[in-house]
């Protein structure tokens, strides 16, 4: 049997803290002290300290600050038989943690030791992205080894992320396997959408809030309450909410194709009558409903994230002060607001101190009623803090 060549080294730059020596996958261009040997790019590499002791090996990139992202600490062989194997842990984490859902996250990147890689599944289809250049030059293999181990109807590659530009990648987008027609219509939670896997807006359904959806059920204060839902995409959190005796719900998004799909739900459902869909900016529409006295029993907030980066904080922070005052102040007494982030550079501490500040200026105390995160089919490493990327809280009015 033939060796198994040994991929360049990269050796850390002394005198400097690397995380990956503590189980983190990443390792910035400015950690390298020098290399032995070049390497490729998307190639495998293997990243060493001063001392030549190996700490992993993991695929290069010639072009984002992230030079090396690692899919194994110490020396094994990265081959197909290596990756098989991955993605089988992967599969069956699924299996335990969300079994016989028609949709779920199959591949989480980093928290799936599998970085660069996200697979969903929808039904009978699957989209793939790949966010690194080393998972995008293996794209093929991986639709081909997805297609042999689920047989499913189609793959649909959503290839179209901003980020890959830091990796030097184009963006593509389009049917690898399968018909041309990339609709389906599948239940999310205990709500049947119709889904549009090419819609731009959108790779299909958030399926990291699934379980958070089916929770709304029960956080209506009391019996026939009005909900709230701002950022609503398909409507997960007001059809649920209406699903369990909510009287009505107004859900408001940016997007066209996500306020028709909601609509859309709640017909199928007979709940159209209940629901009312607009397309709007959510900070603007706020303004109306307060000056009419219009409240809310329940209200969710599920923004988009409003900070990207570090310098970005600052007006994230003034954003969520904002978007929380308007809601708090739409609010019935004794009521309760849903809130999310999903911007990771915001830590908890000043999350919550900011929906703090908000409470108080529109006169409401608040108490935490529960804690919220993602569906289990994302999970998160410990020594990663990127893989929690959502965090929520159920609040209640203490008037």
């Amino acid at each position: 049997m033939p060796s198994v060549p040994t991929p360049p080294r990269l050796v850390l730059a002394p005198r400097q803290t690397h995380r990956c020596r503590r189980g983190h996958p990443w390792v910035f261009r400015s950690e390298i002290g020098r290399w032995e040997g070049e390497a490729e790019d998307g190639g495998l590499v293997d990243v060493v300290d001063r001392a030549g002791r190996v700490v992993g090996r993991g695929y290069y990139s010639a072009r984002s600050q992230i030079a090396v992202r690692l899919l194994a600490f110490g020396t094994p062989v990265i081959d197909e038989g290596f990756l098989r194997g991955r993605l089988a842990a992967a599969i069956a984490l699924r299996e335990r943690r969300m079994p016989g859902r028609p949709c779920r996250r199959l591949v989480h990147s980093e928290a799936d030791l599998l970085p660069g890689l996200i697979v969903d599944q929808y039904g009978d289809r699957l989209v793939v992205q790949a966010t690194t250049v080393g998972m995008d030059r293996r794209f093929d293999w991986w639709c081909a080894t997805l297609a042999e181990i689920f047989d499913p109807r189609q793959i649909v590659e959503r290839n179209d992320l901003a980020v890959r530009a830091l990796e030097g990648l184009p963006e593509r987008v389009g049917v690898r396997l399968g018909p041309d027609d990339a609709r389906v219509l599948v239940r999310v939670g205990r709500v049947e959408h119709e889904i549009d896997l090419l819609d731009p807006h959108k790779t299909g359904a958030y399926l990291d809030q699934q379980l958070n959806h089916e929770a709304a059920e029960g956080w209506l204060p009391r019996p026939n309450g009005a909900v709230l839902d701002c950022f609503c995409h398909l409507g997960g959190f007001a059809l649920h909410a209406l699903a369990a005796g909510a009287g009505r719900a107004v859900a408001i998004d940016t997007a066209a194709a996500a306020v028709a799909g909601c609509r859309a739900a709640a017909e199928r459902l007979g709940m159209a009558g209940r629901l009312t869909a607009v397309q709007a900016d959510v900070f603007d529409w706020l303004r109306g409903p307060e000056a009419r006295g219009d409240r809310f029993d329940l209200v969710v907030l599920d923004p988009p994230s409003f900070a990207r980066n570090r310098a970005g904080v600052p007006g994230a922070l003034r954003g969520y002060r904002d978007l929380h005052l308007r809601a708090l102040r739409l609010l019935a007494p004794g009521g309760r607001l849903a809130t999310f982030t999903c911007s990771h550079h915001v830590t908890t501490a000043d999350f919550l101190a900011i929906v703090a500040e908000a409470a108080a200026s529109a006169g409401r105390t608040l108490r935490i009623a529960a804690t919220l995160g993602a569906a289990p089919d994302h999970p998160v490493l410990a020594a990663v803090p990127e893989t929690e990327y959502l965090r929520g809280w159920l609040l209640e009015s203490v008037d």
